[in-house]
């Protein structure tokens, strides 16, 4: 891993080359420097990854809760409907059964509406603005400023050691390197803006490591308070309710063993009727059948006597027997 530079150490090095720029040893931690905002660019981009994730996941936790709203709502009114019905047939307990259900949905629903709303002033608008504002941004436009200076700075001294070099060869010398302070005043003016833009930077990363890190904690303290809010309001509504549904308890039983003994009354008396019929159907068939066996013995009769008739009046060589 690289070595990298502290904002202490940053700002006690260049202190020190404001002061003396001659003996000051900043060109030594330049290298430092550059790492430290590769190293610092690099964490910016992750971080950007995944407030984009969270900045998702409020706005469908936000949506979901405004559908919940929407169909408490939804449930609110078909309660009050439903006790209007039991109003209108005359059963009063019912009715105002319903009617306190009703209100005790309402009552949760201003809850979980302010609920909703802090978590969309607390969360969902500061994240919006920090991905929108200090890193919206595309990667690697936050060092564009510090890149130019530093390209600025190895131009100015490649220039100037090459200078140095041709110098030294014209008096038979040869040089190998450039040491720092020889060429600080000549350079200052390069330094001072590769010093200024590595504060620059460091300024707006420090700007954003607050708002990500500390004011975006301190929404979500703001948040879990409006929960602790929530789950106390919901808790004394329900607690309002407890006592008319202890009450309610016992009278709805009351009203189901009723109603229960309504029902196998019901019930037995649909037995009897049908046995009743069942019987009624029987007593009507039995007439029928003996008629027809009446019937089918005066017709066996007829036939026997005209049989009989026929007989009589018949040849005696065409009856029955006779030799032919």
């Amino acid at each position: 891993m690289p070595e990298l530079i502290s904002v202490h150490e940053f700002v006690s090095q260049t202190q020190e080359d404001l002061s003396s720029p001659t003996t000051s040893s900043f060109t030594s931690h330049m290298g430092k420097c550059r790492s430290t905002i590769c190293s610092l660019e690099e964490a910016l981009d992750l971080d950007r990854a995944v407030l984009h994730k969270m900045k998702k996941a409020v706005k469908a936790e936000y949506a979901s809760g405004q559908d919940l709203v929407s169909h408490l709502e939804a449930h609110i009114t078909a309660q009050e409907r439903f006790s209007s019905n039991y109003l209108t047939d005359g059963d009063e307990q019912l009715a105002g059964a319903f009617t306190s259900f009703a209100e005790f949905f309402r009552e949760l629903l201003a809850p979980v509406k302010s609920l909703l709303q802090n978590l969309c002033h607390n969360i969902n608008f500061p994240l919006d603005s920090l991905l929108k504002a200090d890193l919206k941004e595309i990667k690697g436009e936050f060092k564009k400023p510090f890149e130019k200076a530093c390209k600025d700075y190895d131009s100015k001294l490649t220039k100037i050691e090459k200078e140095k070099r041709e110098l030294a060869k014209q008096y038979g010398m040869v040089r190998t390197e450039v040491m720092g302070g020889e060429i600080a005043e000549e350079m200052e003016k390069e330094r001072r803006m590769f010093q200024l833009h590595m504060c620059e930077y460091l300024i707006k990363v420090n700007e954003i490591k607050t708002k990500k890190g500390v004011d975006l904690l301190q929404n979500h303290i703001k948040h879990c308070n409006s929960q602790f809010n929530f789950f106390q309001e919901c808790l004394r509504t329900t607690e309002n309710l407890k006592e008319f549904v202890e009450k309610l308890t016992p009278t709805l039983q009351s009203m189901k063993v009723r109603q229960e003994e309504e029902k196998k009354q019901l019930c037995s008396l649909r037995d009897e009727l049908k046995a009743a019929l069942q019987l009624e159907q029987k007593e009507h068939a039995l007439p029928r059948d003996e008629s027809v066996d009446s019937e089918t013995a005066g017709l066996g009769s007829i036939t026997r006597m005209m049989e009989g008739v026929t007989l009589h009046f018949l040849p005696p060589w065409l009856l029955p027997g006779a030799g032919g």
